[in-house]
């Protein structure tokens, strides 16, 4: 592994990851993060407007010289899970947790406005950065909530930059995917109606427990003889709950699932299979079959012109062996609803090194991650705003 080039203040950027880390709060109660975030914004003199969308924050610097409007986006939120780590500055909110790398994220964006600041780059440099500290990330749509205030409107940013944290991927390494990065989403609801009664007489009752498990075990012909081989598509039935006794058939069971595809060619032919084998169990189990599809998030695209700029960028700073091109992800991404917006790319930033502890995935109880990753993310996206504001529109 090459060797990790830390910033300065790497100390003060464990510091504070480790206290993002230790105080999570899930989406939309953001609230003590957001106050850290404004203090240490304060600290350095970088002005901002807070309560966007909610918990959001939005900072902003801005050189003397004239230039493009470019932006940086950080998640806030955790998810509600209950950490498993041992470390000193695990979670102190039991059932909560950053196991997705937002306390990572959250630091290194305000190591980017510290780094800003301390080399004087409102003197010396050109265009404006703006800092967008979202909320709600894992579920609750926080990118379209401050969008929705029309904050941004009169914005015209030129590029827009986020990273997440990749523990499948070594610290000193980053990935972006060409053109596709994450997949669209949609929240599946199944309700089946039966008619309840006593566990000893089926034929007295319609049982939706047997039509709900008959249909879990259906669904995943969709993708396996629906779908092309060569395409890609992901359903899964991650919620069955049905009954109160083991002795007594219930009157309704109810499944949840996501939906996740990459073209929404895939996302419409997977539904309309869907609804026909909902349709087809009224008939073969006798139950009253209600399906809702709700919208989660859009499909994640990145502007093929800023990728080609950040593989650039990238491999001059980080070297040609640490920067890869990948295949899209299945995970959603809010960042999409920027990406409708704006131009801009995801990236994905390693941070795992399985020798000291960081090598669970995401969303694991365990999950943990390489601290250097802080500094490769400091120095990367200080380094890519200011070239992309310094160069204007130039590929």
């Amino acid at each position: 592994m090459a060797e990790i080039l830390l910033t300065p203040f790497h100390d003060w950027l464990v510091d504070l990851r480790r206290h993002f880390h230790q105080f999570p709060e899930l989406a939309y109660r953001e609230e003590k993060t957001a106050a850290k975030i404004v203090e240490v914004l304060t600290e350095f003199g970088v002005p901002f407007r807070d309560k966007i969308g909610q918990t959001g924050v939005i900072a902003s610097l801005i050189a003397r010289k004239s230039g493009p409007t470019v932006a940086m986006r950080a998640d806030m939120d955790a998810l509600p899970l209950d950490e498993q780590n041992p470390a000193s500055y695990k979670s102190r909110h039991p059932g909560v947790m950053h196991a997705c790398g937002h306390d990572g994220h959250m630091t290194m964006m305000l190591g980017v406005a510290r780094s800003l600041v301390e080399t004087g780059w409102c003197e010396r440099g050109a265009g404006k950065v703006l800092f967008i500290f979202q909320p709600a990330e894992e579920g609750g749509a926080g990118a379209r909530a401050m969008l929705e205030t029309g904050i941004l409107d009169s914005e015209p940013i030129a590029a827009i930059f986020a990273g997440h944290m990749h523990p499948d991927l070594p610290v000193g390494q980053i990935a972006y995917a060409p053109e596709v990065s994450n997949a669209a989403s949609d929240n599946i609801n199944i309700c089946l109606t039966g008619r309840g009664g006593h566990g000893a007489q089926p034929q007295a009752c319609v049982d939706p427990i047997v039509a709900g498990a008959y249909l879990i075990t259906q669904l995943q012909s969709i993708i396996s003889r629906s779908i092309a081989p060569m395409e890609s598509a992901v359903l899964t039935i991650g919620s069955f709950h049905a009954g109160t006794a083991r002795n007594i058939i219930p009157q309704q069971a109810v499944l949840k699932g996501t939906l996740r595809t990459l073209s929404n060619e895939v996302r419409e032919r997977v539904l309309g299979r869907l609804q026909e084998m909902v349709r087809g169990l009224e008939t073969a189990h006798q139950v009253a079959a209600e399906l809702k599809v709700s919208i989660g998030y859009p499909l994640l695209v990145n502007d093929p012109g800023i990728v080609r700029f950040v593989e650039r960028q990238a491999r001059e700073l980080l070297g040609a062996a640490s920067v890869h091109p990948g295949p899209p992800r299945m995970g959603s991404e809010d960042f999409a609803f920027f990406l409708d917006k704006f131009p801009g790319t995801l990236i994905r930033l390693g941070c795992g090194d399985p020798e000291n502890g960081a090598a669970y995935g995401l969303h694991s109880p365990f999950f943990d991650l390489d601290e250097r990753s802080l500094d490769v993310g400091v120095r990367l996206f200080t380094h890519l705003l200011t070239s992309y504001a310094g160069q204007g529109q130039e590929r």
